[in-house]
């Protein structure tokens, strides 16, 4: 296996000291019994936690520290997210959470944005009935109920330890807000971005907390947030239900009102009401299983994606060759033959199969995927092993970009995005996925409550053939409706080594490209045999079906780009400048000592419990 090579400097930021008073609990971590025979499986030495900001997980880590257990965590890590990290940290967005626990049934919840009741898809068109993209994006069109106050506050429900209440989750959040936090490089950055910049100064509150004085916040600069701050505190004491009705609730609606006016009054009466909020619920889901080389993969169903094209491909390329590319490739390497070793038995062909595989997954994702609440989802068909078998006896040596979906034998019935994981000592993991669509939403910034609204709407099939913001088409199954939630590449994911001990808590944000950067960080760790730090720092490809080229980021090898072309007839982008996803993910070894890694295409950091004697 390659050798971790990276180190990270950890960086500076105000509010650690807050955080770590707010969070003193008192009570201590259980140890195992050396002696004990009732756990099959063993639990790690210590629990980790991996997100998009040092500070959140810094949050997260002091929860474990006092007791908390995996999903306590994970909410006060994703509520210090929605203050520290505005670009996609959010209570204005949604997503999905997937509890996995150290034995017993996995479990999953659905917090996605719903379509308010008034929408319709005409007034996403114009006079000649073509779609206007403006709409679905930065006008109130774009924002959908959100999800994540509820679904936050029903994973802690639902699986906290009960050993720490909601309200101290929320205070090392509250404090952030109150208090404030330096800004850093990668925030700075986004907000001197002129289409980034563009959204939020069209949005007078946005403008006047990101752009004080007509200028970017810049990174060492201190972002306070007071009426954030006075959202957590009415969330702390009174739970959803001071989102969903209430100061804060009213505020939403009026904030919705006054951009309508500010975009030409589209939505008119249809706007989102306090009905919609007050109505909203969150949908605990059968979390998605299959196998993958003796390992369990437990991950997201619909309305994400996700989980199905992951265990699609994987399916798919279980029955190649892929130890046959790894073992020839050692063999040169024994016999002296210099190979790199973090590409070991990464052939051209075996990417090829890689890229075959995403292509035909993405295809059924397009034709067949939706919110299982609205339209018939044929999960069991796309996954059958004799579906997975006609797939894989379709690729061949070349490329083949006009593979078609799974046709039904019968007529069917009826981004910007964080992810982060957590595992405790006790072995249970969480991998959550929170997203606002775009980074920093539609861009329209809740002034009185302190919080950005999602443009997740765009992620509908406004009209056949129609690309969204991320370039994918949709059918019927995913066309917008009253109600409905707009598809998702959510991928939350959970490894149990050979369906016992959680071996991988992994999950990334970055639109469809979510569901590749997920799927080849595993590969590469579980079937290349690189260390999880290596495994995500390897460069990146992604293919979706449409449009038919493959793009590549710009640090793959000449040579295996022309072979892919020259061999394989594969069309390939190579993308300078642009970084596919950001994967969150923990690995935990046999020995029990866990690795926590964060993606170094973005600014995020892993952190792991001091280890008990």
């Amino acid at each position: 296996m390659t050798k971790s090579r990276r180190s990270r400097s950890p960086r500076r930021a105000a509010g650690l000291i807050a955080i770590g008073l707010l969070l003193s609990l008192g009570s201590g971590c259980r140890a195992n019994d050396p002696f004990g025979d009732s756990d099959p499986f063993p639990t790690p030495l210590a629990g980790a936690v991996v997100a998009e900001h040092p500070l959140a997980v810094q949050v997260g880590l002091e929860v474990l520290n006092q007791g908390g257990n995996a999903a306590d965590a994970a909410v006060a890590t994703a509520l210090a997210l929605a203050v520290v990290y505005p670009q996609a940290g959010n209570l204005g967005g949604g997503g999905f959470a997937l509890w996995v626990p150290h034995e017993g049934e996995a479990w999953s919840l659905d917090f996605r944005e719903t379509t308010p009741a008034g929408y319709r898809t005409d007034l996403y068109l114009n006079d000649a009935g073509e779609v206007v993209p403006e709409r679905s994006l930065q006008t109130p069109l774009a924002v959908g109920v959100p999800g994540s106050p509820l679904g936050l506050f029903e994973l802690y429900r639902s699986h906290g330890s009960g050993q720490i209440t909601f309200a101290r989750l929320c205070a090392p959040a509250i404090a952030l807000a109150r208090h404030g936090f330096e800004v850093d490089d990668f925030l700075a950055r986004d907000l001197r971005r002129e289409s980034l910049r563009a959204r939020l100064v069209a949005d007078p509150a946005a403008r006047r907390l990101f752009y004080p004085g007509g200028e970017a916040l810049q990174e060492g600069e201190l972002l306070v947030q007071p009426a954030l701050a006075a959202t957590l505190e009415r969330y702390a004491r009174g739970g959803p239900a001071a989102f969903y009705s209430g100061p804060t609730a009213q505020a939403i609606v009026e904030t919705l009102r006054a951009a309508d006016r500010r975009t030409g009054s589209i939505v008119g009466d249809r706007h989102m009401s306090l009905e919609d909020l007050g109505s909203y619920t969150a949908k605990v889901r059968k979390p998605l299983v299959g196998w993958f080389r003796g390992d369990q993969i437990i991950s997201m169903g619909p309305p994400s994606s996700g989980g199905m094209v992951l265990l699609q491909v994987l399916a798919i390329l279980e029955g190649f060759p892929l130890d046959a590319e790894r073992e020839a490739c050692l063999e040169k390497q024994d016999l002296g033959v210099f190979v790199a070793a973090e590409s070991c038995g990464l052939s051209s062909r075996a990417v090829h199969w890689w890229i075959e595989a995403m292509r035909r997954a993405f295809a059924d994702r397009a034709e067949h995927l939706g919110d299982p609440d609205h339209v018939w989802v044929p999960l069991q068909e796309l996954l059958a092993p004799e579906w997975v078998a006609t797939r894989r006896i379709s690729i061949g040596e070349r490329a083949n970009p006009n593979v078609k979906a799974w046709v039904a034998p019968v007529p069917a019935e009826s981004g910007e995005t964080t992810h982060l994981s957590v595992i405790d000592r006790k072995g249970n993991a969480v991998s959550m996925t929170t997203t606002l669509n775009a980074t920093f939403g539609s861009g329209i910034l809740v002034g009185e409550a302190g919080f950005l609204l999602n443009n997740e709407l765009d992620d509908f099939a406004l009209a056949p053939g129609v690309p969204n913001l991320y370039g994918l088409v949709g059918s019927e199954a995913n066309r917008l409706r009253p109600t409905k939630r707009p598809l998702s590449s959510m991928t939350p994911t959970v490894v149990r080594e050979g369906g016992g001990r959680v071996s991988l808590v992994i999950g990334s944000p970055g639109g469809p490209r979510i569901i590749t950067s997920v799927l080849q960080v595993m590969l590469r760790h579980l079937v290349y045999e690189q260390d999880l730090e290596s495994a995500v720092q390897a460069p990146r490809l992604h293919q979706q079906w449409k449009p038919q080229w493959t793009r590549f980021e710009g640090d793959w090898n000449s040579p295996l780009l022309e072979a892919l072309e020259n061999q394989h007839a594969q069309e390939v982008a190579v993308e300078l400048e642009t970084k596919f996803g950001s994967v969150q993910a923990i690995h935990i070894p046999e020995s029990g000592r866990p690795v926590a890694v964060s993606d170094p295409r973005r600014g995020g950091t892993g952190a792991v419990q001091r280890i008990e004697d």
